[in-house]
This record gives C-alpha cells, sequence and structure tokens, in this order.
C-alpha cells in the first residue's frame, strides 16, 4: 500500500492540471473530487469496504453543488477522523460557501499544512480568462475555517 508521501507525490502530479468540471484527466482537465479518485485509482485503492476507487466515479452532478454528497460519500468509503488529527496525505472537505462540497488533499509547504486542489475561482486566473487550475498553496485561517471533515483514504500508510 501507498504511503502518505508517494499519495502526496501523486497529488503532485497534478498540479498544473487545468480546472474541467467532471474532468479526470491529469495535465487535460481535472475537478476537485477527480484529483484523489484518480490518485486512487493509479495507487490501486480501495474503500473501507474493499470496493476499488475509480477516477469514472461520480458522475452527473451540478457545476456548482446544491448540497453535501462529496461529504458524505467520503464518510462512506474512507476513514473520518478529527480535524485535532489531520496529517499531510489526508483528504479535506470544505464548506464552499457553507456546504462541504469541495476536497482538497493535505500537504506540507516549507513545514507549514498546507492543502492541493482543483480551484476554479483564482482570482488570476478569472483576470485571464482561464478557468481554474490545481494548486498547492499554505492552509491559513481563512481555509481552515471551511474545513467541514478529515479523512484518511484506507490502506495509506505512515
Amino acid at each position: 500500500m501507498p504511503t502518505r508521501a508517494q499519495f502526496i507525490a501523486k497529488g503532485r502530479e497534478f498540479l498544473r492540471t487545468p480546472y474541467r468540471h467532471e474532468g479526470r484527466l491529469k495535465n487535460i482537465g481535472i475537478d476537485c473530487i477527480g484529483i484523489p479518485l484518480c490518485m486512487c485509482e493509479e495507487l490501486g485503492i480501495s474503500d473501507k469496504h474493499g470496493v476499488p476507487i475509480r477516477g469514472g466515479d461520480y458522475r452527473g452532478y451540478p457545476q456548482q453543488p446544491t448540497n453535501n454528497f462529496v461529504h458524505e460519500e467520503l464518510q462512506r468509503r474512507a476513514i473520518e477522523k478529527p480535524v485535532s488529527q489531520m496529517q499531510p496525505g489526508d483528504v479535506l472537505t470544505i464548506c464552499f460557501p457553507s456546504i462541504p462540497c469541495h476536497v482538497a488533499i493535505v500537504t506540507e509547504l516549507r513545514g507549514h499544512p498546507a492543502i492541493l486542489h482543483a480551484y476554479s475561482l483564482l482570482a488570476d486566473s478569472q483576470r485571464r480568462g482561464l478557468p481554474g487550475w490545481v494548486v498547492e498553496h499554505v492552509l491559513d485561517a481563512k481555509w481552515r475555517r471551511r474545513i467541514a471533515g478529515v479523512f484518511t483514504m484506507p490502506g495509506v500508510e505512515n
């Protein structure tokens, strides 16, 4: 099974991939839930029920989520833990604005907690007419306040 470091390294392979709703292709287009799904498929990770996690899981959802489907699916398929136990290699659900519908991977940058995620609302990208892309940045207070859930993918080891 992969280590947390390998899980993060796999996620970083998606950096700079353009944001695309329901996208599942590295360097072509991906959305926030697509990153951990594709990471898990590439690393051969199954959920806590032993069902393989595939990049093609979950299709047909709205571009502007209206419910907490993503959060509930992580509760169903991954191992939930308290925010106080969050560590690099975990998967977060994040509220936008109040619904836990966004997903990020916990990483570390220069000794600080960080997140990696497909983000379509980057001010720079909007100014340039671009849709956004996969980014990694420090997990600041604004993002910490939005955390709804912390999950470890089954089989990802320390």
